[in-house]
């Protein structure tokens, strides 16, 4: 008898991960979520910092550290508004 996983356990297996990311695919989102040019500069450096930080968190906070980089990237700028 193989040692492989049961089709249905693969299938509850892969509902309850999500999909291996390297940084490099991290920087492309990211470069995808930026909203302008200053942010997509900004990109390398985040994610530079954020692999440098990585020994030291757990998964729940590097998740945190990768949402609240693409929320910041993709900040629009304020316009101001109209003197009415």
């Amino acid at each position: 008898m193989s040692a492989s996983i049961h089709p249905a356990a693969a299938s509850i297996q892969a509902a309850e991960y999500l999909p291996p990311m390297t940084y490099a695919d991290f920087e492309a989102a990211l470069q995808l979520v930026a909203s302008d040019r200053q942010h997509r500069v900004m990109v390398p450096f985040l994610v530079s910092g954020l692999r440098k930080q990585a020994p030291f968190m757990n998964g729940q906070a590097m998740m945190l550290e990768i949402l609240c980089s693409a929320a910041c990237l993709a900040d629009l700028p304020m316009k101001p508004r109209a003197a009415a």
